[in-house]
């Protein structure tokens, strides 16, 4: 028997509705279901995030720590990794019940700084700690000095976290199936204000450059604190992240959706 787990986004009423609703398909299609919190059991095969981008963030946080796939119903906003709707239930039930789902997969960002590593799927940030004033950073890429900054933060982010707040710092939109990684300062005050893509490949090291400490946050959430004269390196994770799909949700489209573009 199939078993799925579902994530739900526990302050939206609307979410835990539809949560019920899929929970009664999958059981009705033979479907073992478990809602889960924090840990993942043994014996499941998939894990279905309900709500937003940040409860699939977090439905793909529990599955890759099992090696499983994971898709993300859609309640509210548009997003772009809760990639199915509401009225696609029954279809993505009947597909996994039917074994007809397809994977795919993508890169992750790792970071490794004093005392510690993590994992992300959408980005690091080594950013401020104090909201009115900036911090200076230096970037060396594959060993070579690049550049300083004096900026509110840096963005490290991969294809699918350019729609996140890559995006919203100014960043390009990078169609997921790319593996890249995108730089984007964050308010900088330098001339030098535009994204830079490399490859999956290159390694980024970001140094603290003055006497304030820096946060350093993956996928939203703080997981160190670097002193002045410290640094971190930022490079493709060793993990992948696989997602499950109908082959039904083109990129582009994704993106005419997100931006209203669809009668344009």
């Amino acid at each position: 028997m199939t078993a799925v787990g579902v994530v739900v986004h526990e302050d939206k009423d609307e979410a835990g509705e539809v949560a019920a609703r899929l929970e009664k398909l999958a059981r009705d299609r033979g479907l073992d279901v478990v809602r889960l919190h924090e840990d993942v059991p043994e014996g499941l095969d998939v894990v279905l995030g309900v709500g937003g981008d940040g409860t699939v963030l977090r439905a793909a946080r529990l599955a890759w720590s099992r090696g499983l796939p994971v898709a993300g119903i859609n309640v509210g906003r548009v997003g772009y990794l809760a990639e199915f709707e509401v009225e696609e239930l029954d279809a993505l039930v009947a597909a996994i019940a039917d074994d007809r789902a397809y994977t795919f997969e993508r890169m992750t960002v790792q970071v490794h700084f004093p005392g510690g590593s993590a994992t992300g799927l959408n980005e690091v940030v080594v950013e401020k700690v104090i909201s009115e004033r900036i911090i200076e950073v230096g970037i060396t890429i594959n060993g070579e000095r690049f550049a300083r900054y004096a900026t509110d933060g840096i963005i490290v982010a991969t294809p699918v976290g350019s729609t996140a707040y890559s995006l919203s710092a100014g960043g390009p939109v990078v169609d997921p199936a790319l593996d890249v990684l995108i730089i984007t300062p964050v308010a900088p005050h330098s001339l030098l204000s535009r994204s830079l893509v490399l490859s999956a490949d290159a390694v980024i090291e970001v140094s603290v450059e003055i006497d304030r400490q820096a946060n350093v946050n993956v996928d939203g959430h703080r997981v160190a604190t670097v002193d002045p004269g410290e640094s971190v390196s930022i490079s493709r994770g060793d993990e992948v992240v696989r997602f499950l799909t109908l082959e039904s949700h083109p990129f582009p489209a994704a993106v005419r959706h997100q931006f209203g573009l669809d009668h344009a």
